[in-house]
């Protein structure tokens, strides 16, 4: 069908209706912030009217406004689809589901979109694009069975095309099909995969043999020529997406056909006005090659047997190409998809393609060498822009570099070859360093070469928290380093290449764990002196390489180094971290903040003659932080260093007095200028200060005049907020309960209660709060509010029961009762509805208490249920009520004890703090600033024993025999052993 006509009148005789939207779309990208809040509020509240999204779609299409408000329509589109086309489920229990989009409205965008989308300008159409990709995830395709067919029908007929659409319609296509990607497999989604394949597949396969067709035929046609590879590339892509799952059976039948024009686009050899004039942009001819590389190396990744026909021509075809291939930066994704493909080869069964040692020789002389080698780019790219230089070579992120596809060939080559590739590989890295060695400063960068490359033959895994785990045998990492990498640590200024120095650090950090304390101990001082140099990769290498080896452990709970072995160096170290801070475009280096936060923790109390003049750096670090929040994850490790300060001098009254005064004015400033991603530090370092005062102390006036805020629902209404926030009142609570009972404030505490228990994703935490109560708070200061609590909690577990709902009541009702005794929670209860507590113990409690989690609320809730078993009249007359809560309480004893929590020095709580680096929209939590849990039983040690013993103590007052006979089997077999374990007996 002919694309849907636009329904939009010039620019002079709009309708009052559609210079509205123009002008809110235009003032949407105003740099007035008055004018943009207006124009998105206009947007907002018309965008659940009936028919506005169509006619968002249709002005973004529209030639008669400009390309800027073009632009606009199209991401307000894409946004109010992704808001209202599928809106979620609200979180709060009782709140009305929003309205979304209409179901005509849909159906009227799923018509228009298609063809609106191939004739909008690019930057229109890549919104579009997107859009149509969220509707897909939602629709496609019970709700949109047209889709499929409008595609191939628009893709036209053989010798009737205009590639132009073709693109399009395969850009289409390609964006929903992407989906398939490393989804999970499920029989929905195979499903769905058949309709498309049995759609689409064929006239994929015919359109791919026509393209190649008119691709020879070409010739000197430059822009036709391009085009034809465009649509190429994008087949191969929609190809990588249909087979990305398993083998499809029409793919199979076709391999030959898909073998051989991938086999022709490998060697296509494009005319001479194709090549790219941009130097960070892929010719056509090269983009078509390296999607082929990434087919062909699916191909051998999950369909080896089907493959290996083919295997050992598209190995000579990638092997030939990359021997052809300059060092141009705009070819290295080419490169780097024929590297992959190489390297997947090597490390299948079909490895012995590379087993003679000539060709060994030559992918390491044509293929590895060249590009490991440090190019000029990479130079300019050391000086200039360090935060991608690191995020490049540092962090992992170079997947796609040529040096990261090198290194992993060499990986797996020697994972084959071990002797073979060690020795070749050995003898390039002797001939680099002699090169480097005849002339340093002329040929450092063939030093750079073979430390990467000795790097790359010796790490076999490795992982964040550790570097290396495991090594090549056949590599002397100790004798490599002591020759070639210390004399570069220890190298004056200026006397080695910064480069170089850079790579020395790098080599220290990733085989940490392999030379020993004998070795670097010595060396901590030269790092120290690097955190002071000029160049930002070198002091950021040095502040990751000193922090990293402060971790380093020799067994759980074993540090390699010790606070003594730093003592000395405190003095200078701390100078220059915080004067690495001061050198341009390292103001806010999060490596050097990780590393100040590492050297604070790991000093504990040492850290007490300098706390005072850190915190002082820190302060005002914080203050021009507040400013302009642009880094995360400095931002992260700042408040870390603040959290571990306090942690360590939190005994100490006077330095707490200091660090209130300096850090109050940046609390006052993120609290009252509402800098959103820092309140969360705030609350928590709030909290961990309350915390550290003793028991009995008045908390200063600073601390209770921010009190009444808390408890405004703005606050609350931030999920980001939420669990700090509890955290900080269960301090309050703690240390200074009279206050808030005095001063009235219970009652907002308990709103606050409220309105978190009435949420799915947040009542947990009202609860929390409920169980500082009971740990904090005498009874009678919250007794008159208990029924009124008990109403709440039977209202949501009657309308709106969740397992996690259920089992934080069974917590609760658990911690009333172990603290006040059964009876307060029986009274209480029965003044909501006279017998609701018989209710709630047999219907909730009995059931819900084997799924409570955690080794202090499981041992809790059995020794709550103990007691209302053994102190609680009103059960043990009714003896079914009896044998169900016995039967609870010994199945929960049955299931396998929690582990341990982490120690402080365990690796796993390393691993957490890599893991939580930077603010998130949900919780950023500070390791250093974590409080531990109070038990509120610390006198049961063993729950079987106390089982046990408690019920033979009672069964000889009050016998119960007949009852345990009426529970389970596996319950009765439980009981007996524990009784036999203590020479207890249940009369």
């Amino acid at each position: 069908s002919s694309p849907r006509r636009i329904a939009l009148a010039s620019a002079g005789s709009m309708s009052d209706d559609t210079s509205a939207l123009v002008a809110a779309l235009q003032a949407s990208l105003s740099a007035d912030a008055s004018q943009r809040a207006s124009a998105e509020e206009f947007l907002r509240s018309r965008s659940i009217q009936d028919g506005f999204l169509l006619r968002v779609l249709e002005l973004a299409a529209s030639d008669h406004v400009d390309a800027m408000t073009r632009q606009s329509a199209a991401v307000t589109f894409k946004n109010m689809v992704k808001k209202n086309w599928d809106p979620s489920e609200p979180d709060e229990v009782g709140a009305v589901k929003p309205v979304g989009t209409s179901e005509g409205e849909k159906t009227r965008c799923r018509g228009a979109i298609v063809g609106l989308m191939l004739r909008a300008p690019k930057l229109v159409s890549a919104q579009l694009s997107e859009a149509l990709s969220i509707i897909c995830a939602v629709d496609f395709p019970e709700r949109w069975e047209g889709l499929l067919p409008e595609l191939v029908q628009r893709l036209g007929s053989a010798g009737n095309r205009d590639f132009r659409d073709v693109a399009g319609v395969l850009t289409t296509a390609n964006a929903i099909f992407k989906r398939y990607r490393g989804a999970m497999k499920t029989e929905e989604l195979y499903k769905e995969l058949k309709y498309v394949l049995d759609t689409f597949s064929k006239p994929l396969l015919e359109l791919t043999l026509e393209v190649s067709a008119a691709l020879d035929a070409s010739g000197a046609n430059v822009e036709l020529t391009r085009q034809l590879l465009q649509c190429l590339r994008l087949i191969c892509r929609v190809f990588y997406s249909l087979n990305s799952q398993e083998l499809p059976e029409v793919f199979e039948d076709a391999m030959a056909e898909w073998m051989g024009v991938f086999h022709k686009f490998l060697t296509y050899q494009a005319p001479p006005g194709l090549a790219s004039t941009d130097d960070d942009k892929a010719s056509e001819a090269d983009q078509l090659k390296a999607a082929v590389c990434d087919n062909i190396n699916l191909y051998i990744e999950k369909n080896e047997e089907e493959f290996a026909p083919y295997l050992q021509q598209f190995v000579q075809d990638v092997w030939t190409l990359l021997m052809s291939t300059d060092l141009a930066t705009n070819r290295d994704h080419l490169v780097t998809s024929g590297v992959k493909f190489l390297t997947t080869v090597a490390s299948s069964v079909h490895h012995k393609l590379f087993e003679s040692p000539d060709t060994l020789r030559q992918v390491c002389e044509n293929i590895i060498i060249p590009n490991l080698q440090f190019r000029d780019e990479d130079e300019e790219l050391f000086n200039d822009n360090h935060v991608e230089y690191i995020r490049r070579d540092l962090e992992g992120s170079d997947a796609d570099t040529r040096r990261r596809g090198a290194c992993e060939l060499v990986k797996a080559l020697t994972a084959k070859f071990p002797e073979h590739v060690t020795s070749a590989v050995t003898g390039y890295v002797s001939s680099l360093l002699a090169q480097y060695s005849a002339d340093p400063k002329k040929f450092w960068k063939a030093k750079d070469a073979a430390i990467y490359l000795v790097m790359a033959l010796t790490v076999r895994s490795k992982s964040l928290v550790k570097g290396a785990t495991e090594t090549n045998d056949l590599v002397n990492i100790i004798d490599f380093f002591n020759q070639h990498i210390a004399p570069e640590l220890q190298a004056a200024k200026g006397a080695s290449h910064a480069v170089v120095r850079a790579d020395a650090l790098k080599f220290l950090t990733m085989f940490r764990q392999q030379i020993p304390k004998t070795i670097a101990g010595p060396l901590l001082p030269a790092i120290v002196q690097l955190l002071a140099a000029d160049e930002n990769v070198v002091h950021s290498y040095a502040a990751n390489c000193f922090e990293r080896l402060l971790t380093v452990r020799d067994g759980p709970g074993v540090p390699r180094y010790v606070s003594g072995d730093i003592a000395p160096l405190s003095q200078q170290l701390y100078t220059n971290m915080f004067h690495a801070f001061t050198i341009p475009d390292s103001a806010e280096n999060e490596y050097v903040m990780k590393c100040v936060m590492r050297v604070v923790a790991f000093s504990g109390a040492d850290v007490k003659p300098v706390a005072t003049i850190c915190l002082q750096q820190l302060s005002g670090m914080l203050l021009e932080l507040c400013k302009n929040p642009r880094n995360p994850t400095f931002a992260h490790y700042l408040f870390e260093s603040v959290a571990s300060l306090v942690k360590n001098v939190s005994n100490e009254a006077a330095l707490m007095g200091q660090f209130e005064q300096l850090l109050f004015p940046a609390y006052q400033h993120v609290l009252t200028a509402d800098v959103v991603e820092f309140t969360p530090y705030v609350f928590q370092l709030l909290a961990q200060m309350i915390e550290s005062y003793p028991a009995g102390a008045t908390l200063p006036e600073s601390y209770m005049a921010i009190f009444p805020a808390l408890l405004t629902p703005l606050m609350w209404d931030r999920r980001a907020n939420v669990t700090p926030l509890v955290r900080l009142l269960k301090a309050y609570l703690t240390k200074n309960s009279q206050a808030i009972v005095a001063s009235g404030h219970l009652q907002g505490v308990l709103g606050v209660f409220q309105k978190l228990v009435s949420s799915k994703a947040q009542d947990h935490q009202g609860f929390y709060i409920l169980n500082s109560f009971v740990e904090s708070l005498a009874l009678d200061a919250w007794a008159p509010f208990l029924p009124t609590i008990w109403s709440i909690l039977f209202q949501r577990q009657q309308t709106s029961r969740t397992p996690k709902f259920s089992r934080c009541l069974v917590v609760f009702t658990s911690a009333l009762c172990v603290k006040h005794g059964p009876s307060s929670v029986m009274d209480s209860m029965n003044k909501v509805q006279q017998g609701i507590f018989d209710m709630i113990l047999e219907n909730v409690v009995a059931v819900d208490i084997v799924g409570v989690t955690g080794k202090t609320e499981r041992k809790l809730t059995c020794v709550a249920a103990l007691k209302f078993l053994t102190e609680c009249p009103p059960v043990v007359d009714r003896p079914g009520a009896f044998a169900k809560l016995l039967s609870g309480v010994v199945q929960q004893c049955i299931k396998p004890d929690d582990d341990e929590p982490v120690g402080e020095d365990d690796d796993a709580l390393l691993e957490e703090l890599e893991a939580n680096a930077g603010y998130a929209a949900s919780y950023s939590k500070l390791t250093q600033g974590a409080v531990k849990e109070k038990d509120p039983v610390p006198d049961v040690v063993d729950v079987r024993r106390h089982v046990a013993e408690t019920l033979a103590r009672f069964s000889s007052q009050r016998p119960i025999a007949s009852i345990v006979v009426q529970t389970p089997q596996e319950v009765q077999v439980a009981l007996s052993e524990y009784c036999a374990r203590v020479g207890a007996r249940i009369q």
